[in-house]
């Protein structure tokens, strides 16, 4: 299951459900410009000075974070939803509005789904 709505996106991983925003991903595209800035391809990092950046991350022109996971409840046939610090608090007003809208559609699919495997 995957719902986004412009920056917003609930999906299914690694055994539960998160919410994530997408954001552009300043690394996009730019391997050659770091290795010009003296960073080092190592074992699939990009190294320099104690730093490193997973190679993979040159490769999408968006990254994301996630905001909160959902947890289905059984007993309660809902979810419980857990946030990661203010990363909610801190959205802008219209990704806090589709915060809220994918939320809704999620719970109500997540639900659904989970209802009929409970029945």
């Amino acid at each position: 299951m995957k719902v986004r709505i412009n920056n917003i996106e609930c999906r299914f991983s690694q055994g539960r459900y998160k919410i994530v925003k997408w954001q552009p991903n300043h690394y996009y595209n730019k391997q050659e410009e770091y290795l010009a800035d003296g960073w080092e391809l190592d074992g699939g990092f990009f190294r320099r000075d104690n730093v490193s950046i997973q190679a993979t991350m040159f490769n999408s022109p968006e990254t994301c974070y996630t905001i909160a996971w959902l947890k289905y409840d059984a007993d309660e046939n809902c979810c419980d939803m857990e946030t990661v610090g203010p990363r909610l608090l801190d959205l802008n007003i219209n990704d806090r509005n589709d915060f809220f809208d994918v939320y809704q559609i999620a719970e109500d699919r997540i639900r659904k789904e989970n209802k009929t495997i409970d029945e």
